[in-house]
C-alpha cells in the first residue's frame, strides 16, 4: 500500500476543505492539519514554557515579514513540529518532492483537468524549506540556511513557506503526511500541537534569527534589503552562494557576462540566451538575489551585485569547483509521475554481462546458477583421492602439484566414481554489470528554447560530473544533425559541446536517429544506451513526404542492431512516441515537462535497468 493511499478520501470532500481553508486564511487565522502541523499566512511563535501551544500572530503577515512582500496573504507558512533534533533538510525536501509529484498524479486531479495548474517543477521552485541542518528552495541546491541562529530556531520543527494557488491547496495534506513519515524515518519523534491560539503582536516581530542568505523565488522583486546578511558571511560561504547563483544561469562565465552587459546594454547576449532565459525572467531572478535594481528606469548593479561580479572574476576556479559540486550532488527524485510503455529489447552478444574465470565455493543457502563444471569435477576427484589416501581436504595442502597428482590417481583408479557433494561445487564469479555509456539524441528544434534545453544541458553536465560516464551528444534541427560531443569524459570538451547547442528550426527526427546509429557503428561503441529527448513529433522528412513515417522507418534499425533505446517525451505526443518505441523495441517515458531533476532521474534509472537487462512489464503510473 502506498503512503498516500489514505488520502484518497479527499476526493469526496475536496471542495469543502478548500472553502474552509480559504475562509480561515482570509480572516488571518491558522489551521491545524493532523496533530503536528500548523498552517496559516501569518507568523507563528512558540514559548519555551509551553511548547505544545502555538501562537498565530494575526497582524504579522508571513510574506511581509519573511520576504518583504508588499501584498498580504500571498505566502503560506507551514510548520511541522517534532522533538528537538536535527532533521536532514535534504531528505525532508525529497519528501516534499514526492508529495508534490504524487499530488499531481492522484486521481482527485481528474476534476481539475481544465484548470490552469502550474507544473510540478514550478510549484517546487515556489517552496522554501528550513530545518535544524539547513535549507533553501526545494527545487534548488539546498545549500543555504546554514546560519547558526537560523538552524537553532528550527531545531523543533520543519518550516516551509510556499506560494500556492487556491486550486493546489490540497497538496498541503500530502506535504504533511510525507514530512511526518520522513521525520519518523530519521528516528525523530513528532510532537503534538496541544493548542492553537491567535493574538496580535505588539509591534513588528523580531525575525533577526531567521535572516540569512537564501535562493528563494518568493522575495519581492525590486525590494532592497534581501542581502542584508551578505556582509556578515565568511568568504568561503560567499563563494558557495555565488556558485549556487551561477549554476542557475548556466555557469560562471554566463553570469559574469550578464552582470557586465545587462546594466550597459539592457539585453542578453544571444549566445547565452538559451542557458540564461529571456530578459524578463533573468531580471526577475537577479532582482530576487538583490544583485540588480532599477533606478529611474535604468538597470544598475547593487552593492551586493558588484561584490558578486568581483568574486566571479577573482575566484573563478573556486566558483567553478563549487558549481561542479552542486551538479554532482543534485538530489534525485525517486518517484516521478509519468507514463511508461515498453521495455528494453535483447542486447547484442558483445553487450551481455560476462562471468569471470575466477571461481568460488557457494555460500550457505545460495542458489547455484553459474556452475563452473570443469572446476567442480576437479574438486570432487581431488576430494575422493584424498579420502582414499586417508586424508581430508582440510588437512591436505592445496597446491597445484597435489591437485594434478590427485587427478591422475583418481582417473586411473578402478573404483567407482565419487559422488558429487555440495562442497565440491564451484561457481564462476560474476563481473559486476557496469551501466552503459550514454548517447543523448537531443531535439534542438525551436520548441526546445528556454527551460527545456536548459534541463537537457544540465543533464549532460550531471552525467559527466556525477556519473563519470562517457557521454555522446547529437542534436538535430532543420536538416542538420551535429555531433556536439563524441564519446568522452573530458569536462572541458563536454562544456564546449554544451555551449554549442542552440535550438532553432524544425524537427528532423528520422535524420537524427539514422546519424546516431551510424555514429555508434563507426565508433564501434559496444555498450551504449541511446536516449532520445524530444518535445514534439517529426516535422522534417528524409526519404518520403511523410516525416512521421520516415522516423518510424529509421527506428527499425534500432531494433535490428539491438541498441538499448529509451525515449523521454511529452504528453501531447504520447501516441506517436509509443509507436516509435514499439518498433525500436525500447522504453518510453512520457512526462508533463522537462525539468532537470526529472531528466536526471529517468536517465540514471534507464542506465541501471539497461545494465540489468531490461525493465519490468509496461505499466502506466
Amino acid at each position: 500500500m502506498s503512503t498516500f493511499d489514505c488520502l484518497a478520501v479527499l476526493r469526496y470532500d475536496a471542495p469543502r476543505l478548500v472553502r474552509v481553508m480559504q475562509s480561515e486564511f482570509r480572516m488571518g487565522r491558522g489551521l491545524r492539519i493532523g496533530e503536528t502541523t500548523v498552517v496559516s499566512k501569518r507568523v507563528h511563535v512558540i514559548h519555551p514554557a509551553s511548547p505544545g501551544e502555538i501562537k498565530v500572530l494575526v497582524n504579522q503577515d508571513a510574506g511581509a515579514c519573511f520576504y518583504s512582500r508588499r501584498r498580504r496573504d500571498e505566502i503560506l507558512h507551514i510548520d511541522v513540529f517534532h522533538e528537538v533534533a536535527e532533521v536532514d533538510h535534504r531528505r525532508a525536501a525529497d519528501a516534499v518532492k514526492r508529495a508534490v509529484y504524487r499530488f499531481y498524479q492522484d486521481l482527485l486531479l481528474d476534476r481539475a483537468r481544465g484548470l490552469f495548474l502550474p507544473q510540478p517543477g514550478e510549484l517546487l521552485n515556489l517552496m522554501d524549506i528550513q530545518t535544524g541542518t539547513g535549507g533553501g528552495r526545494v527545487g534548488g541546491t539546498l545549500n543555504y540556511g546554514r546560519k547558526l541562529s537560523l538552524r537553532k530556531a528550527h531545531c523543533n520543527h520543519v518550516h516551509i513557506a510556499a506560494m500556492l494557488p487556491d486550486n493546489c491547496l490540497l497538496v498541503l495534506f500530502y506535504l504533511v503526511l510525507a514530512l511526518e513519515e520522513e521525520i519518523a524515518r530519521q528516528g525523530v519523534e513528532i510532537r503534538k500541537v496541544e493548542r492553537l491560539t491567535h493574538q496580535e503582536a505588539a509591534g513588528r516581530a523580531d525575525l533577526s534569527p531567521y535572516s540569512s542568505m537564501f535562493d528563494s523565488y518568493l522575495n519581492e522583486s525590486g525590494v532592497a534589503g534581501h542581502g542584508h546578511d551578505w556582509e556578515r558571511l565568511p568568504r568561503e560561504a560567499q563563494i558557495e552562494a555565488v556558485s549556487s547563483m551561477a549554476e542557475e544561469f548556466g555557469g560562471r562565465a554566463n553570469m559574469a557576462r550578464l552582470l557586465d552587459l545587462l546594466p550597459t546594454l539592457g539585453a542578453i547576449p544571444p549566445d547565452i540566451r538559451s542557458d540564461a532565459g529571456d530578459l524578463d525572467e533573468v531580471i526577475e531572478r537577479l532582482s530576487s538575489f538583490d544583485l540588480l535594481t532599477r533606478e529611474r528606469g535604468q538597470l544598475t548593479l547593487t552593492l551586493k551585485g558588484r561584490e558578486v561580479r568581483n568574486i566571479l572574476a577573482t575566484c573563478a576556479s573556486e566558483v567553478e569547483a563549487g558549481i561542479r559540486r552542486l551538479i554532482r550532488r543534485m538530489p534525485i527524485v525517486p518517484q516521478i509521475p509519468r507514463y511508461e510503455e515498453g521495455r528494453f529489447g535483447p542486447k547484442a552478444n558483445h553487450e551481455r554481462p560476462r562471468v569471470s574465470k575466477n571461481v568460488r565455493p557457494p555460500k550457505e543457502g545460495e542458489w547455484c546458477d553459474e556452475i563452473a563444471v570443469p572446476e567442480t569435477v576437479l574438486a570432487a576427484l581431488s576430494r575422493a583421492c584424498l579420502e582414499r589416501g586417508g586424508l581430508t581436504p582440510a588437512t591436505a595442502t592445496a597446491t597445484a602439484t597435489t591437485t594434478t597428482t590427485a587427478m591422475k590417481a583418481a582417473t586411473t583408479t578402478a573404483a567407482a566414481a565419487p559422488r558429487l557433494r555440495r562442497g565440491d561445487i564451484r561457481l564462476y564469479r560474476k563481473r559486476p554489470a557496469r551501466p552503459p555509456e550514454v548517447c543523448l539524441l537531443i531535439d534542438a528544434s525551436a520548441s526546445m528554447v528556454g527551460r527545456r534545453i536548459r534541463a537537457a544541458k544540465y543533464l549532460i553536465r550531471h552525467l559527466a560530473t556525477a556519473c563519470q560516464v562517457r557521454v555522446t551528444v547529437l542534436t538535430f534541427q532543420e536538416r542538420d544533425v551535429r555531433v556536439q560531443i563524441a564519446s568522452t569524459r573530458s569536462r572541458k570538451v563536454i562544456e564546449e559541446g554544451v555551449r554549442r547547442i542552440e535550438p532553432a528550426g524544425l524537427t528532423p527526427l528520422a535524420a537524427g536517429i539514422t546519424e546516431a546509429l551510424d555514429f555508434i557503428r563507426s565508433k564501434k561503441l559496444k555498450d551504449v544506451l541511446l536516449v532520445l529527448i524530444t518535445d514534439g513529433i517529426p516535422t522534417m522528412n528524409r526519404w518520403t513526404a511523410d516525416p512521421a513515417r520516415d522516423a518510424l522507418t529509421a527506428a527499425k534499425r534500432i531494433a535490428e542492431e539491438k541498441v538499448p533505446f529509451m525515449c523521454v517525451g511529452l504528453q501531447p505526443n504520447r501516441d506517436f512516441l509509443k509507436k516509435l518505441v514499439d518498433i525500436a523495441w525500447g522504453k518510453l517515458y512520457v512526462v508533463d515537462e522537462f525539468d532537470k531533476d526529472v531528466l536526471i532521474s529517468l536517465v540514471r534509472c534507464g542506465r541501471k535497468e539497461s545494465a540489468r537487462g531490461g525493465f519490468s512489464p509496461s505499466r502506466a503510473e
